[in-house]
């Protein structure tokens, strides 16, 4: 049995071009023509491109990671992602206390979640933006990184010791962030082996041409840069700037709130109203996180580095720096993940390993 998608342009990270995919057994068996059992070919169709990956997103449609009490929860969720194109996503907590977060990390476990995220709370509280919970290294904290096969963090690392940073790095796949990190900090962090940054130029140390600090080193570095491209938390010029220097090492990420997906409104988050519209906000106008879905990510981002730039930041860039290397791409071979967008990106189809998870048609 096999399954085609016709008549489609497809978007990948090097190139576009008009054919069919040939799926069968879940993932991409051809580029090209073939008799086929099913046909997928619709007719408002004009791209199709991987599936949406999103590796740092505290949650959407009212959801937040944090709060997953449930298998039930957790699949409700997902059904979200797809929604909006996302097949793969990392689940990131906001930071809680350690007990707290392993309580979590159990649930998304049983719900047999790719991996997590854990944003703090080894954390810098000068550069707090939305946490509330802060410490310094706490080994408890491992017992999370053997639940799950990508496992994420980020950390301060001006705020561990070598020993620390050089034990974090060795259980997880660390990454910078909420930090007053100087250029030392860094370079070493670097050194031990942390792999990216988390939201570039928000909750970090500003650069200044004398001292360059994270961002500096950042951009002139290997390091996978995380950006949130809902041009609130950095404009489109800063996004050009970015994309331009580090290149296929550019992620783009929701950093969504429960409220994304919602519109604008109020929302609470650790207990307290903030208020999301163009992004989220607590208190006199901070900042607090994203209320944008990665595919408004993409619409708004296609628009600043253009489409196939825009994709690739969203599918193989992130594929690269989890370390999966059958997905984000539309390839022979790959696990056929994959996204049919109308000439506005709007979402129409999602398919998960093969199989249609979400479509605007009825059936």
């Amino acid at each position: 049995m096999n399954k085609c998608i016709r008549g489609l342009e497809i978007i990948t990270p090097l190139e576009s071009f008009r054919d069919d995919i040939i799926i069968s057994g879940g993932k991409i068996r051809k580029i090209g023509s073939e008799v086929c059992n099913e046909e997928i070919k619709i007719e408002k169709g004009k791209y199709v491109v991987p599936g949406l990956i999103d590796i740092h997103t505290h949650g959407m449609g009212g959801i937040l990671v944090n709060d997953v009490k449930s298998v039930e929860s957790y699949e409700k969720l997902t059904k979200y992602y797809y929604s909006h194109g996302v097949t793969t996503f990392i689940p990131s907590t906001i930071s809680e206390n350690v007990e707290k977060l392993i309580s979590i990390a159990g649930i998304l476990n049983e719900a047999k979640s790719i991996g997590i995220h854990l944003e703090g709370p080894i954390l810098n509280p000068n550069r707090a933006g939305a946490h509330k919970f802060f410490t310094r290294f706490d080994e408890r904290i491992l017992e999370i990184s053997k639940l799950f096969k990508i496992k994420r963090i980020t950390v301060a690392p001006e705020i561990l010791s070598d020993r620390e940073l050089e034990t974090l790095v060795d259980n997880f796949q660390v990454s910078l962030g909420h930090t007053d990190a100087n250029s030392d900090d860094t370079r070493r962090a670097i050194g031990f082996g942390a792999s990216s940054v988390t939201h570039l130029f928000n909750a970090m140390r500003p650069f200044h041409h004398r001292d360059p600090g994270i961002i500096g080193v950042s951009l002139t570095s290997p390091i996978y840069t995380e950006v949130i491209p809902d041009l609130v938390h950095v404009n489109e010029i800063t996004i050009n700037i970015i994309s331009k220097l580090k290149g296929n090492n550019t992620i783009l990420v929701s950093d969504s709130l429960q409220a994304a997906g919602l519109g604008e409104g109020e929302f609470l988050l650790y207990g307290e109203k903030i208020i999301c519209n163009k992004a989220c906000f607590e208190g006199n106008n901070k900042l607090v996180g994203s209320n944008i879905t990665l595919d408004e990510g993409v619409r708004r981002v296609s628009k600043v580095v253009g489409l196939k730039e825009a994709i690739k930041y969203a599918t193989y860039s992130p594929a690269s720096l989890i370390n999966i290397d059958d997905i984000g791409q539309i390839s022979r071979g790959y696990v056929a993940d994959l996204v049919i967008l109308d000439e506005n990106l709007n979402v129409l189809m999602t398919l998960k390993s093969g199989s249609v998870v979400f479509s605007i048609f009825k059936k």
